[in-house]
């Protein structure tokens, strides 16, 4: 996971909170709700957040960079180096548990029965599970793709005059059903940072319906984007889905 631990110095300014995500998974949130957990926390913002409204915010991911930032950052919530297939290590129940941002992506496609059925047993009945991913049906038609470039100033540098350009980009490779090849590349101020690779297993939106259904949830909602705009699967787009726990 060397590309995460290079990646956490500036993971919060490539991906900063989006309020209307936060919006989205609090709206899931039944009255009386205690306890809620991120898997692949990053640097922990939503659990920080989760916590200043008084919940208790558990959050795992599998990179101590990530990890060492989240617990400087939010005291008040609760963060564990894990891989996400440990998370049945974890003391059920949860309220609420979410995976966003396409780590789910990083499960290999034999692993994700266990895995859900582990999420299942850490919720309560009725209790939801809200996952992201990007628009698989999508990204399985084409050969390669490209995400748009992310343009960000970093804080200026201690001494430096003018704050720092840094330009993240992202392709999918060698695209097929079984896997696919994630490449990124961080350049600063026009110098390469770092580039990384790693693969990553695709699901197309009604294998995820089958397993979940197959692991105790049902599905709520699939959508393609937090706005809750309704999913097409030929258009690129997120593919955010609402399942609870039977």
């Amino acid at each position: 996971m060397a590309f995460y631990s290079d990646f956490a110095e500036y993971y919060d300014a490539v991906f900063p909170l989006e309020e209307d995500v936060l919006a989205y998974l609090a709206s899931y949130l039944a009255s009386g709700s205690r306890r809620v957990l991120d898997v692949g926390c990053g640097t922990g913002d939503f659990c920080g957040r989760f916590a200043a409204m008084g919940l208790e915010a558990v959050g795992v991911d599998v990179d101590p960079k990530m990890i060492e930032a989240a617990r400087r950052r939010y005291p008040d919530a609760t963060f564990e180096i894990m891989d996400m297939l440990e998370v049945g290590r974890l003391e059920p129940p949860f309220d609420m548990a979410y995976c966003i941002g396409n780590v789910a992506a990083h499960i290999p496609q034999d692993a994700l029965p266990r895995f859900l059925a582990d999420v299942a047993a850490l919720l309560g009945p009725g209790s939801p599970w809200l996952l992201q991913t990007v628009n698989w049906d999508y990204v399985l038609g084409l050969e390669t793709f490209e995400f748009p470039d992310t343009h960000v100033e970093m804080p200026l540098a201690e001494g430096a005059k003018d704050a720092r350009e840094v330009v993240f980009s992202r392709r999918y490779e060698s695209i097929a059903e079984e896997r696919l090849h994630f490449l990124t590349r961080l350049t600063e101020d026009g110098e390469t940072v770092f580039e990384g690779d790693v693969w990553l297993h695709p699901v197309r939106r009604d294998e995820y319906v089958r397993i979940h259904e197959g692991s105790g949830f049902t599905l709520l909602g699939h959508f393609a984007n937090f706005r809750r705009d309704p999913f097409v699967s030929d258009r690129q787009s997120s593919s955010v889905y609402a399942f609870r726990r039977l």
